[in-house]
């Protein structure tokens, strides 16, 4: 015999249709976050990296003055 399929009302469908919806749309906006989190904290190392090496150089130019004026 054939398989007896479950009648499931209209509202129960439209809500999982819905829930599914808001999952994917969640799901996009945490990738979206990741995302920008990632090139955040990017720009925030490179920014450092920048800082510590014109400080290297500040310091590196002081010694060679200071070398200099002896």
């Amino acid at each position: 015999m054939g398989e007896a399929k479950a009648l499931v009302p209209e509202s129960v469908v439209k809500k999982e249709k819905r829930n599914e919806e808001w999952a994917l749309e969640k799901k996009q906006e945490l990738d979206a976050a990741k995302k920008k989190r990632f090139e955040t904290r990017k720009l925030i190392f490179n920014r450092a990296k920048q800082y510590s090496e014109e400080y290297d150089e500040q310091v590196l130019k002081l010694k060679l003055n200071l070398e200099a004026l002896r």
